[in-house]
């Protein structure tokens, strides 16, 4: 069983906070940066905010993948590209294994496209995406339970 929980409600925290925070966690990965000296994960995030022909006062959206059991760290990892992958074309996305507790993904995904003149990552946006990440979840793990949050 998959299950959807969350509202969009307002994004406090700051982007290089939420960026930093997610990239402590035990394992690390994402699309659309790259690791590097030169520039930070934080100032490739504003690339897309400085390049695109909108504005939003919400920079990035986080959720979280939870699971009810624990689950091997390489199966989690394989969610976390496989989830990853679906906003790599319009989005960049930073994700992290956290192994505090039960384990659970966390995902960082920037509100601004690599394309200028594509939308914002709304709410409604997020929300179809985050439906398809529920059902493919659903298909390929149908007698688990994981639980999508997001902020």
């Amino acid at each position: 069983r998959t299950v959807l929980r969350g509202e969009g409600g307002s994004n406090t925290a700051d982007l290089p906070d939420l960026l930093g925070y997610i990239s402590q966690k035990a394992y690390l990965g994402g699309y659309g940066f790259l690791c590097t000296p030169d520039s930070t994960i934080v100032e490739q995030f504003k690339i897309s905010e400085i390049n695109s022909n909108f504005t939003s006062s919400r920079k990035m959206w986080h959720f979280i993948i939870t699971f009810q059991t624990v689950w091997k760290d390489i199966s989690l990892l394989e969610i976390a590209v496989q989830t990853a992958q679906l906003f790599a074309s319009e989005y960049q996305i930073l994700f992290a294994l956290d192994l505090k507790g039960t384990p659970h993904l966390h995902f960082g995904v920037n509100a601004f496209s690599y394309h200028p003149d594509s939308p914002i990552l709304s709410k409604e946006i997020l929300d179809g995406y985050l439906k398809n990440i529920q059902e493919q979840l659903y298909r390929q793990y149908p007698n688990m339970t994981v639980t999508l949050l997001y902020k």
